[in-house]
């Protein structure tokens, strides 16, 4: 299975979700209930931000959607 979600998002990677939805940089850690200091450093590449809060971000802004959920509604 071809899986396009990165499991260790690169800075640019989280720079560029976050301007895709035109938030701050603070706006982007309340989100994921980070600190600001914390977002700047993922995204200067000072450390790494874990997957799980990546895919939490995208999720939460609609950038990737929830995988099944449509196929699991419809079934009984």
């Amino acid at each position: 299975m071809n899986d396009p979600k990165p499991h260790n998002p690169t800075p640019d990677a989280i720079r560029k979700a976050r301007l895709a939805v035109g938030f701050t940089q603070t706006e982007a850690a309340h989100i994921v209930r980070a600190s600001m200091r914390g977002w700047q450093q993922w995204e200067a590449g000072d450390r790494a931000m874990p997957p799980g809060l990546f895919e939490l971000f995208m999720l939460k802004t609609g950038q990737w959607p929830l995988d099944g959920v449509a196929e699991k509604s419809t079934v009984r």
